[in-house]
This record gives C-alpha cells, sequence and structure tokens, in this order.
C-alpha cells in the first residue's frame, strides 16, 4: 500500500474523513475495499496524535467500526442450510456515506443559494382591484377619440380604424400583447412625468395589438382609480397618477 501524505485537513466528523479517502481512492462508495481504508484512516488518527491534535470521540468510535467490518470481512460467518445469507459487512456503512454524501452535496447547493439570493427580498403580486364600472367622471369617449386621432396619425396602426372582416381577422391573427405588461409600462410611466398626455402613452405602441391593450389596459388603471385623467379646453386626455392609490415601485419588464 502507497503511503499517503495528508496536509491533515480538518474534518466535519468521520464520515467527512471516509469520503474524502473513497474520493482520494477512487472506489465506489458501495465496494469499500475496506481493509485499505481502514488502514488509511488510522494513519490519518496517528498523525493527528502525532501533531498533538485533539480527536473527537466520534473519531475513535468509527476507527473500531472499521476494525470489526475488516475482521468481519476477513473471518465471514459461515453460512448455515436454510438461513439468509449475512448482509455484506460494509452495507451499513455504505447507506450511511452515501446518506451523508446527499446531505453534503445538498448543503453545498443551498449555499450557493443563498450566495446568490440571500440579499434579495421578495414583494408581493401587486393584485389590482377588479371594480367593474368606470366612474361616473370619466367619459370613454374622449379616450376613444384620443385613440382614433394616434391611428389616424401613425401609418403602423392606421387599419385600426377600418371596420371589415379582413382587418379584424389580422388583428386576431397577430401576436398578443398582454394587457398586464402595459398596465405595468403605463404606471412606470406615470412614475417618472407624473402626469403625461394619453396620446403619448399610445405612440409608444409599437404595433396595433399593443395600441389595443394600452388602451384596456387605460380603462382598467382607471376603473380601480391607480391613475385619474383631467381634460383640456380641446377636450385632449391627460393621464395622472393618483397617489393615494399609489404602491410600491412597479418593476416589471414591458
Amino acid at each position: 500500500m502507497s503511503e499517503l501524505s495528508f496536509q491533515l485537513e480538518v474534518f466535519e466528523g468521520p464520515l467527512d474523513l471516509l469520503l474524502a479517502l473513497i474520493k482520494k481512492n477512487n472506489v465506489d462508495i458501495y465496494d469499500i475495499p475496506i481493509s485499505e481504508i481502514c488502514d488509511q484512516y488510522n494513519d490519518y488518527l496517528r498523525q493527528m496524535a502525532e501533531m498533538d491534535m485533539e480527536i473527537a470521540g466520534e473519531f475513535i468510535v468509527m476507527a473500531a467500526e472499521l476494525l470489526l467490518i475488516k475482521s468481519r470481512m476477513l473471518l465471514p460467518k459461515p453460512a448455515v442450510e436454510g438461513e439468509e445469507p449475512e448482509e455484506d459487512p460494509r452495507a451499513n456503512l455504505a447507506r450511511r456515506l452515501a446518506e451523508y454524501q446527499r446531505a453534503k452535496e445538498t448543503a453545498a447547493f443551498l449555499a450557493d443559494r443563498y450566495t446568490v439570493f440571500g440579499g434579495r427580498l421578495a414583494r408581493e403580486t401587486e393584485v389590482l382591484d377588479t371594480r367593474g364600472d368606470l366612474p361616473d367622471s370619466i367619459d370613454p369617449s374622449l379616450l376613444v377619440r384620443a385613440m382614433q386621432r394616434v391611428a389616424e396619425k401613425n401609418s403602423r396602426y392606421a387599419d385600426i380604424v377600418k371596420d371589415s372582416e379582413r382587418e379584424i381577422e389580422k388583428l386576431l391573427a397577430a401576436k398578443v400583447v398582454p394587457v398586464s405588461s402595459k398596465i405595468y409600462s403605463i404606471l412606470r410611466i406615470l412614475r417618472r412625468r407624473g402626469s403625461t398626455p394619453f396620446e403619448d402613452i399610445l405612440m409608444t405602441a409599437a404595433n396595433r395589438s399593443a395600441l389595443v391593450a394600452i388602451f384596456i389596459a387605460s380603462l382598467e388603471l382607471l376603473k380601480v382609480q391607480r391613475i385619474r385623467m383631467s381634460v383640456t379646453e380641446d377636450e385632449r386626455v391627460i393621464f395622472i397618477l393618483n397617489t393615494s392609490h399609489a404602491r410600491n415601485e412597479v418593476t416589471a419588464d414591458e
């Protein structure tokens, strides 16, 4: 048996030391060369004693257990007819080592996750109140006219105002833009600016689907009074963030 040189690493317990020896010898946990591993284990304890290092009682107990397993491997119990064969003397130790190895790997994984996520704080999902109708003070026709003006000025979605089955089919076949994403977008804009013309918000739409999503999102925010609207002399709609209903800053991506 070749001599092993240790730097006398401090192990968490005897199973930790055994796993290190098994890894060093590149052997299977379920087929441990018990004689060789036992000798190396005791060599390590002797080096600890020579360096006046304190040896915990659990290391001594494991040394005795290894010697017992070694003796049972060298002098197996004779088979008796009618009785089941004796279990491999190493089996119980192998199960404990495998369980310890899984626990150690899990602890390492959790430690890594803690390093990555330990400093983060979770925020509860923002849920909008689902009231049915717009407040009485809001005239939805003003919003419709604003949307029509934007659609007529911009060639990207001018044909949204056309009333034909073909255009409706094209709209339904297009990629759907989630209304929820536009709710977050409108709130972000208003949190930065405080107020902004409704038509400016509509102009951020990249396509007709986004334009419709912004319009519906605006209605939802007005329903739950997260935003309010004012009207200029020329009937232009201005959206204003309702600070009395403001919550934590919205950070969802558009």
